[in-house]
């Protein structure tokens, strides 16, 4: 019936005892228990073979990797341990996506449980060959810590098999922003086999080897008794389970041999790329001229002119569609998915790699209308459970774009406009100060002795509508008394959408220019009710040699208040509470989710509508609100863009904020009152968009005489 070889593999089970061994004897389990000296044999030579097979799948990868440009900063180990147990053991990153977060750390819990499981016996085995212990007797692999090693491992094991069943049951439901391959299906199935041929065969060995206090693998007791129910004995047992071994065991091998040809890379990758990352939301990396003159390169024309770390994050990609759920671009039915980025240049690079590098990165992988669609808000980034960031990715080929002068119209005049005369209205920089015309705002060189600069930025300098801001700032701070001034016709562009348009040479051209002269009048602090000016004097002027502290409107009139420092009134303010102003609060990008800012405009708000009842003022909250909010489309550069109103990203931003039935929607930012304000206007809807300083400067004692443009 069975050939020579089969006859050696079965003998030991054939010729099994019949009596099992007596109860309570020592409480362990032995390595390769039932298997013969053969199977261990066969065992070893195929775990030899899938651990070369997986050496080979990431020696692959690693060389695809090391297509792109070396890094040159260097990593903190401190740091990069903090964001690896942070990032990587703990998930922190994982969360905030309710039943997909509690799969993944189920699964990827319970994997790593079993992985430590496994590895430690492996210890047990080497360290008893090495020391010649025979297996009835272990090192350690026994007594009470064989109790507590049983208990974690069968429970950690069921975390594993409700992770996987979750997530195989979240793909057969076909969610459109899961990026879905049929492996997928394949590598979910043998994990759940595997997971389950664990307990059976734990099952199995019980009644085989008649394990004493069989209760600590309470779930292996539970199959050992299903088993015996079915008229399985010890002899049987001992057959059935040296085959669901073989199973078990070939299983295992070979989901490590396909671990590097499967998305059970993005496993390797991440935890990688994690705690790699070592950029702050809102910066971006700068472009020297030396580098340029090396490289004849301005960005990203090619897959190598990634960095090695790009590529690697690249191949940390499990497709999972956060970023796309978060994109505003995609949401408004622009040509960017930026999964679909990262997927396409992942493939791309095998590609490459392959040596099929017919493809042009620009054009045939990537189209400059999906480049040019982004508005650079972070999301995709910040919900990245992986670290990964396609925004990143886009910009660097925003630059080799501009660098081949491949942007024309509008977008491209507000560029030249900015380098001719430092504000992309085009607008004489002598009529910059115009905004404060009918107040007595003093200049850095009418007051040198100021404590705080108030940077004014080109939207309130030359937007009719916007400078109101300005106005009101400037009314809040002399009524609060502060030592305040401004750079009036001194003042330039920050650059900050130039750099993100791609435009590095002349964003550092403005940075340098106002570094200049922010340095020229001995500048330490500065207020910005933009927060795109706030982020670029914040995380880019750094890089330009400019370190300041900066701080938004919003932050310093909260400490304003706090201090007592405002003389607000509350005449007028409806007792009533149903009689108030119906008010919500659009979180802008760069406040919220870059800046982290949330808390303060919705306090100054409050105040601004409740007066002394502040406290009892309810904000109608968006349902994507504070880190989680949604961009207003004039990020970017997009608000150069000529678009139809009803074209723009952002235009679903409006619809939630009408739907709350808000009379007024509350913004902290001259770029979200703009949009905001164009897109309620095509909707005919009667709500106002007013920034918080305007609505606060209505509470002061005295009206000026001029209240801005309307």
């Amino acid at each position: 019936m069975f050939c020579d070889f089969c006859r050696g593999l079965l003998a030991p089970i054939l010729l099994a005892e019949s009596e099992p061994l007596a109860a309570g004897g020592p409480l362990m389990r032995e390595v390769f228990g039932n298997i013969p000296p053969a199977s261990k044999l066969v065992f070893y030579l195929l775990a030899l073979v899938s651990l070369a097979t997986f050496g080979y799948g990431i020696y692959r990868r690693v060389r695809l990797w090391r297509m792109g440009r070396p890094v040159a900063d260097r990593l903190e180990i401190a740091a990069v341990v903090n964001r690896w147990l942070r990032d990587v053991l703990f998930q922190r990153r994982i969360w905030g996506r309710g039943l997909a977060s509690l799969a993944h750390v189920l699964l990827f819990g319970g994997f790593v449980v079993l992985l430590i499981g496994t590895t430690l016996i492996a210890v047990e085995h080497i360290l008893a060959g090495a020391v010649g212990r025979p297996a009835s007797d272990p090192i350690f692999h026994k007594g009470l810590y064989y109790a507590i090693y049983e208990v974690t491992l069968d429970a950690f094991g069921i975390f594993f098999l409700v992770g996987c069943t979750m997530f195989l049951v979240r793909r057969v439901r076909n969610p459109g922003s899961i990026g879905r391959n049929s492996t997928d299906y394949v590598v979910l199935v043998t994990l759940i086999v595997i997971g389950v041929t664990g307990y059976l065969l734990e099952g199995l060995r019980i009644i085989h080897a008649a394990t004493p206090s069989p209760g600590v693998s309470f779930v292996g007791l539970l199959c050992a008794r299903m088993f015996e129910a079915a008229g399985i004995d010890r002899a049987a047992a001992g057959l059935w389970h040296w085959s669901l071994w073989w199973l078990h065991a070939i299983l295992a091998l070979g989901f490590i041999a396909a671990m590097p040809y499967t998305r059970l890379l993005h496993a390797l990758a991440g935890t990688l790329n994690l705690p790699a990352q070592t950029k702050q939301l809102g910066k971006l990396v700068p472009v020297t001229m030396e580098e340029v003159e090396e490289t004849g390169l301005v960005g990203v024309g090619s897959l190598t002119d990634f960095s090695r770390r790009e590529l690697m994050a690249l191949d940390a990609c499990v497709s999972c569609g956060r970023c796309e759920d978060a994109c505003p671009a995609f949401e408004a039915g622009k040509p960017l998915s930026p999964r679909d980025v990262v997927q396409d240049l992942r493939g791309h690079m095998t590609l490459v790699g392959a040596g099929a590098n017919g493809a042009s990165l620009h054009g045939d992988v990537i189209e400059a209308e999906t480049i040019w669609s982004c508005t650079t808000c972070t999301a995709c980034i910040d919900v990245c459970p992986l670290g990964i960031r396609p925004m990143d990715y886009l910009t660097d080929m925003r630059r080799y774009l501009i660098g081949e002068g491949s942007l024309r119209g509008a977008p491209a005049n507000s560029l030249q406009k900015s380098q001719r005369v430092g504000n992309p209205w085009g607008l004489p920089p002598e009529e910059r100060f115009d905004w404060a015309e009918g107040l007595e705002v003093p200049t850095v060189a009418e007051r040198p002795d100021f404590e705080v600069l108030y940077w004014v930025g080109c939207a309130a300098s030359y937007d009719r509508r916007v400078r109101n801001i300005a106005r009101s700032v400037v009314r809040l701070l002399q009524a609060a008394e502060v030592n305040f001034a401004v750079l009036g016709n001194e003042e330039r562009c920050t650059g900050e959408s130039a750099r993100r348009m791609g435009d590095e040479f002349l964003f550092q051209e403005l940075a340098m220019q106002n570094v200049e002269t922010l340095a020229q009048h001995n500048v330490r602090k500065i207020v910005a009710h933009c927060p795109h000016c706030l982020n670029s004097l914040r995380h880019d002027y750094p890089q330009m040699g400019g370190n300041f502290e900066v701080i938004h409107h919003s932050q310093l009139l909260r400490e304003l208040v706090d201090a007592g420092r405002l003389p607000l009134v509350d005449e007028g303010t409806p007792a009533d509470a149903a009689a108030r102003e119906a008010v919500t609060f659009h979180d802008p990008c760069y406040l919220a989710r870059v800046g982290g800012t949330t808390e303060e405009p919705r306090e100054l708000v409050q105040l601004a509508v409740g007066g002394a009842n502040a406290n009892a003022t309810t904000i109608t909250e968006m349902p994507r609100n504070r880190r989680q909010t949604a961009c207003c489309g004039g990020g970017g550069g997009r608000m150069w863009f000529d678009d139809a109103v009803d074209e723009r990203v952002g235009q679903s931003r409006v619809a939630e904020a009408l739907a709350t039935g808000a009379d007024t929607v509350a913004v902290s930012c001259p770029f979200c009152l703009i949009m905001l304000s164009d897109g309620v206007k095509a909707q005919d809807a009667q709500t106002q968009v007013r920034d918080i300083a305007e609505m606060l400067a209505d509470r002061l004692p005295q009206e000026t005489s001029d209240t801005g443009a309307k």
